[in-house]
Order: structure tokens, then C-alpha cells, then sequence
């Protein structure tokens, strides 16, 4: 009896794996669909045609269609007032972090001189483009700054 519920649990274990390994997987390395809505896909519609939608389904005289139309085309104002606003504060906030930046990078290359500054900021860009590489395909790179990261030889030392 104990043999076959092993060998029933190994089977349903084979079966899950299986089912699990077929699951197509989105070729640009993203885990699943993406989830949310994508405001570039489905362009924003008008106030009028909001209101003319609702007036058919909720049978609106023109009168309440008309100032329903108004309410969105109100609506509408605020929303592109506030959407300015953000995209404002986000460009102050990028310039006061790029200044910030800047500045860090000025006293970091005072401190460790010009040459050893350079030599980071190729790391830096190795780097980037190493997790760009992962990111988007060539996943089987384990060097580090041209060498082999020292991270994997420690492991396989021990």
C-alpha cells in the first residue's frame, strides 16, 4: 500500500512539473503579463463622447447631458492642470538629483584623484552594461570587470 501512494505522489509530482515547465514565458524576459492599465494603448476619451455614453445608458434629458458634459470637460481641465504640475515637480526633482549627483562625484574624484576616478566610472559603465545584457538576453555572463567575478571563486574555493 505504501508503495503506491509513493508512487501516486511521484506521478502527480512529474505531472506538476511538466504543466509547470510548458507555461510559455513572454520572449522580453519579463516573468508574466503585465499587469495594470496602459493609458498609451486605450487614448483618453472626450468629455462629449463620456457624455453622450452615459445619456444612452442612463436616458438623460440634454439638459443633464449638457451639464454632465460640462462636469467632465471640467474634470478634464483639472486632470491636465494636475498632470502638468507633476511632470514639472518630477523635472525640478530629476535636476536637483543629477546637481546632487554631480557634486558627490566632484568630491569623490578630489578625494581619490582623477585617474582612480576614471577607472570607476569605466566600472561603473561595465557595469550597466552587463545588467542591461542580463536583462535582455546574453544571461550566462558570470565575469566581473573582465574578469572572473570573485564572488564565484570564493563559493567554488570553499
Amino acid at each position: 500500500m505504501k508503495k503506491y501512494a509513493v508512487l501516486a505522489l511521484a506521478t502527480v509530482l512529474t505531472i506538476s512539473l511538466s504543466v509547470n515547465a510548458q507555461r510559455p514565458t513572454p520572449p522580453d524576459g519579463r516573468k508574466g503579463p503585465e499587469k495594470g492599465f496602459n493609458q498609451k494603448e486605450m487614448p483618453h476619451m472626450s468629455a462629449q463622447k463620456r457624455a453622450g455614453y452615459m445619456a444612452v445608458d442612463l436616458e438623460l434629458t440634454d439638459a443633464q447631458r449638457a451639464k454632465v458634459q460640462a462636469l467632465f470637460e471640467k474634470q478634464d481641465k483639472i486632470r491636465e492642470e494636475r498632470k502638468a504640475e507633476v511632470k514639472k515637480l518630477r523635472e525640478q526633482e530629476i535636476a536637483k538629483f543629477e546637481a546632487e549627483r554631480k557634486a558627490q562625484e566632484a568630491e569623490l574624484q578630489q578625494i581619490i584623484g582623477a585617474e582612480k576616478f576614471q577607472k570607476l566610472v569605466l566600472q561603473r559603465k561595465e557595469m550597466m552594461k552587463k545588467m542591461k545584457d542580463r536583462r535582455f538576453g546574453n544571461q550566462n555572463d558570470s565575469t566581473f570587470h573582465g574578469k572572473k567575478n570573485p564572488r564565484h571563486e570564493i563559493k567554488s574555493a570553499q
